[in-house]
C-alpha cells in the first residue's frame, strides 16, 4: 500500500483504483487449476527469463490475473499472455536499469489523481450520460478502498507494479523510436533502389528439360549439401508421431434415449414458471444467449411461419439444426411500449452415453495395452480397417495433426515419452487417441530424413546447371537469339523492359533473385550467365533506365521513419528475448 500512503501525503486524499471496467479484475473469480503431478520429478519452475527462474506459483498468479481481467479468453490466449507479462517485466525492468529509466513516487500519485491519469482509469470511472472521465467518482471509489476485502486490497498492490511497468514500457519504446534514424542517403537509395529500373533479354534454360535420371545423386552430396547450408535450415526442437483415433460417435440407443429427453425437456420447460432461469441451467449452449429479446424481423426462420399463433408460454420444438437441437419458449409477446418478442432458448447438443463411451474406450485401451510398436500400431490399423495418422509436434503446440484439441498428448510427448513408446489412452474432444512417438528433433539443423525432397531437389538442380553451363559454353554465337539456335533443348527468350531492383521473379522464370541482381551490375550490351532457382539464365542488359530526381526528400524521410518506428514494438519484444535468453518450459505443466 505504499503508493496509497504517498498519495495521502500529497493531497490528503484516501485514494485506490478503478471501478467500472476494472472492477470486476478486483473482486474474486475461480483460481486458475493447474492439472500437472510430476511423479516425483520435483520440477517447479516454467522457464527462466535473464537468468531468472519462474516459479509455478509465480506464473499461475500472473494467470490468475489476466484470467479474472479476461474471463472468456481461451486458456491458450491466457497462458501466452501471462507469459509474455512476465518476459516484459524482467527484461524490460533489466533493460530500464541499465538506461537509468525510472518511474518516481510523483509520477504515479499523477496517473491517479493528476493531470495525466492513466486510461485505465479514465475508461473506468465516466459518467454513466455523457460518457466523459469523471474524476471525483474515482476519488469516491479509492476512498472506499481500505474498508474494501483484502483480497481487493492485494489487488491494488498489483497495479502498483501494473501502471509503473507501463508507464516505463512507454519511456524505453519511445527512447527506441526516438533513436530510429533514416539517413538521406537512405531515402535516396530507397527511391532509386525502387525506380531505377533495366531493359534486358534473358536467354532461359528451365531445369526441368533435363530428365532427373540423368544426375545421380547419393546420400553423401546431399549431408554435404546439408552441412554447408545449415544455416537455411535450422529447425525448432519436435517430436513426430503415428497415432489411431477411435471416435465417440452416438449410436442409434443414445438418438433414441436423446429424443426422449428432449420430450420430458420439452414438458418440463412449459411447465417451468422461471423459463429464464430453467434455459440458462439446462442448455449447452452459452447462458447468455438462453434469453434473447427479439422483433418479428428477428425470429429465427422455425417461428417466423406460426408467428400469428405464437402465445405467452408456448414452446416450439425440439427443431433439429443440425449439431444442435433448440426448444423456443415465448415469455413475452410484443406490447405497444415494446416491440420485441422475448424468447428463452435451450440448446441441447446430441452426445455419446457412457455406454457408449465405454465401449470405444475398451477397444482404445485394448490397442494401448497390447500394441508396443509403431509397426504393431499399423498392424493393428489394418485389422481393425482402420488409418494410422502422422504429424509433428512442438513443444507448445495444442493441436497435432487432424487432432484440434491435442495438449495433453504433446505434454506427454514432452515430459514422459521415450522413442518407440506407446502412449495411455488421450480423451481428446470427441475421439480417444492412442499414438507412438516415432522421432525427436532436437532444436539445431535438421535431420537429412526430414529435408531430404527439398535438397535432393537443390542438390540435381546444381548439378543440372553445371551441365547447361558446360553446353552454353561451347556455342559460338554472340546474340541471346544465336545461342538460342544452337543449344536448343527448348530454350527460351525473356523480354523485360522495366525490371525493378525489388522485382524478385522473371515472367515464365519464377523466383530469379540472382538473375535480377545481376542486371544490375552489368552494363549495357553486357551477358552474364545466372544458375538461379529454376534454370540458367544469360542476362543481357538492353538499357539502364534512371530514376527521376526525388522532389520532397523529407515527405520521403517521415514516411520511412514513421515506418521503422511501428515496427519498433515488436522488434523490442523479440530483442529482449533474445538479449535475456528466454526458456520456456511451460510444456512441463500446461
Amino acid at each position: 500500500m505504499a503508493l496509497i500512503n504517498t498519495i495521502r501525503k500529497h493531497a490528503g486524499l484516501a485514494i485506490g483504483l478503478v471501478a467500472s471496467g476494472l472492477i470486476f479484475f478486483l473482486i474474486g473469480g475461480d483460481i486458475f487449476q493447474l492439472r500437472a503431478v510430476f511423479l516425483g520429478k520435483h520440477r517447479t519452475d516454467v522457464g527462466a527469463i535473464a537468468g531468472q527462474k519462474i516459479s509455478l506459483q509465480a506464473y499461475q498468479t500472473q494467470l490468475e490475473q489476466l484470467r479474472l481481467l479476461l474471463p472468456t479468453a481461451s486458456d491458450e490466449l491466457v497462458r501466452d499472455m501471462a507469459w509474455k507479462q512476465l518476459i516484459t517485466q524482467i527484461a524490460l525492468q533489466k533493460a530500464c536499469a541499465t538506461l537509468g529509466l525510472e518511474v518516481s513516487e510523483d509520477e504515479l500519485v499523477d496517473m491517479v489523481q493528476g493531470d495525466h491519469i492513466h486510461p485505465e482509469l479514465k475508461a473506468s470511472f465516466q459518467d454513466p450520460e455523457t460518457k466523459q472521465f469523471d474524476k471525483q467518482r474515482l476519488i469516491n471509489y479509492l476512498q472506499n478502498l481500505p474498508q474494501m476485502p483484502a483480497a481487493q486490497q492485494a489487488q491494488w498492490r498489483y497495479f502498483e507494479n501494473h501502471f509503473a511497468t507501463s508507464r516505463n514500457r512507454e519511456k524505453f519504446i519511445q527512447l527506441m523510436q526516438q533513436s530510429t534514424l533514416i539517413t538521406d542517403l537512405e531515402v535516396q537509395a530507397q527511391h532509386e533502389a525502387a525506380n531505377n529500373t533495366r531493359s534486358i533479354k534473358c536467354l532461359y534454360m528451365p531445369y526441368y528439360t533435363y530428365p532427373d535420371d540423368e544426375v545421380p545423386i547419393t546420400d553423401a552430396m546431399l549431408q554435404q549439401y546439408l552441412k554447408a547450408h545449415k544455416s537455411a535450415y535450422q529447425v525448432e526442437e519436435s517430436k513426430s508421431i503415428q497415432y489411431i483415433v477411435f471416435p465417440i460417435k452416438p449410436t442409434v440407443e443414445d438418438e433414441q434415449a436423446f429424443q426422449e429427453e428432449l420430450q420430458a425437456l420439452k414438458k418440463a420447460f412449459a411447465q417451468a414458471q422461471d423459463p429464464r432461469t430453467f434455459a440458462r441451467l439446462n442448455t449447452d449452449g452459452q447462458p447468455v444467449h438462453a434469453c434473447l429479446q427479439l422483433t418479428a424481423q428477428q425470429l429465427p426462420e422455425v417461428l417466423t411461419p406460426q408467428k400469428a399463433q405464437l402465445k405467452q408460454g408456448h414452446v416450439v420444438g425440439p427443431i433439429d439444426e443440425g449439431a444442435v437441437h433448440k426448444l423456443y419458449k415465448i415469455v413475452t409477446l410484443p406490447t405497444q411500449s415494446n416491440q420485441c418478442y422475448e424468447i428463452a432458448v435451450i440448446e441441447k447438443l446430441l452426445i455419446p452415453g457412457d455406454p457408449t463411451r465405454d465401449q470405444v474406450f475398451r477397444k482404445a485401451d485394448y490397442c494401448a495395452s497390447t500394441v508396443q510398436d509403431a509397426g504393431q500400431l499399423a498392424a493393428y490399423a489394418d485389422q481393425q480397417g482402420g488409418a494410422v495418422h502422422e504429424a509433428r509436434a512442438r513443444r507448445n503446440d495444442t493441436s497435432v495433426g487432424i487432432l484440434p484439441q491435442a495438449r495433453e498428448l504433446v505434454r506427454w510427448l514432452y515430459n514422459d515419452a521415450k522413442l518407440g513408446q506407446v502412449s495411455p489412452v488421450f480423451e481428446l474432444g470427441s475421439d480417444y487417441v492412442v499414438a507412438v512417438m516415432t522421432e525427436h528433433v532436437p532444436a539445431g539443423t535438421a535431420p537429412l530424413a526430414q529435408v531430404r525432397d527439398e535438397i535432393t531437389l537443390k542438390v540435381k538442380n546444381e548439378h543440372k546447371a553445371r551441365i547447361i553451363i558446360s553446353q552454353l559454353q561451347q556455342t559460338s554465337g554472340a546474340t541471346l537469339e544465336e545461342k538460342a539456335a544452337q543449344y536448343g533443348r527448348r530454350a527460351r527468350l525473356i523480354t523485360v523492359k522495366k525490371l525493378c531492383f525489388d522485382d524478385d521473379t522473371l515472367e515464365s522464370a519464377g523466383m530469379a533473385r540472382q538473375a535480377v541482381g545481376t542486371a544490375f551490375a552489368l552494363q549495357p550490351g553486357a551477358q552474364a550467365t545466372v544458375a538461379d532457382d529454376n534454370g540458367v539464365l544469360v542476362v543481357e542488359l538492353v538499357a539502364q533506365n534512371g530514376a527521376e530526381t526525388l522532389e520532397d526528400i523529407v515527405a520521403q524521410k517521415q514516411s520511412m521513419q514513421q515506418f521503422a518506428k511501428s515496427m519498433q514494438s515488436y522488434a523490442i519484444f523479440q530483442g529482449l528475448e533474445e538479449l535475456y535468453q528466454v526458456k520456456d518450459k511451460r510444456y512441463r505443466f500446461y
